[in-house]
């Protein structure tokens, strides 16, 4: 309970600095840097993202790379957060909600071990450096 407590109160904090650094600007854009294959921060992550993308209607860019590489593997069983969903549901909700979800195809290789056909739908594979370096971009890492 205390954990979930934590983890909710952080999520909250995080939201606020992270909304508050949003300009109400249509040339405003948001990008998240997932490493982990740590749930908690995955969640987060991607909760924010979505929150972003549908409070704020700019550009929302979540790359995975590192460990979080193994969240988008089909292979790999996948446990459900406390919402109920796997995280490989919450970045296709996400997509679906118009939010890009970025793949480096380096770590997929050599850190995930991951074949392309291997990846669910709609991830992309390239991108990541513009997206990350455009104008007017807030950058998030978990």
């Amino acid at each position: 309970m205390k954990k979930t407590l934590a983890v909710l109160l952080f999520a909250l904090m995080t939201f606020g600095l992270v909304t508050g650094a949003l300009a109400e600007d249509s040339e405003q854009k948001f990008f998240v840097s997932l490493t982990s294959d740590n749930m908690d921060r995955a969640a987060m992550a991607v909760a924010i993202s979505s929150k972003v993308l549908s409070s704020r209607k700019i550009p929302v860019t979540i790359f995975l790379s590192a460990q979080g590489v193994r969240w988008v593997d089909t292979t790999i069983p996948q446990n459900k957060y406390v919402n109920g969903k796997t995280i490989p549901e919450m970045l296709q909700e996400f997509m679906k909600a118009g939010g890009q979800v970025i793949l480096c195809k380096m770590c997929m290789t050599n850190v995930g071990g991951i074949k392309e056909e291997e990846v669910i739908n709609g991830v992309k594979f390239s991108g990541a450096l513009s997206a990350l370096f455009a104008e007017n971009t807030t950058v998030l890492s978990y």
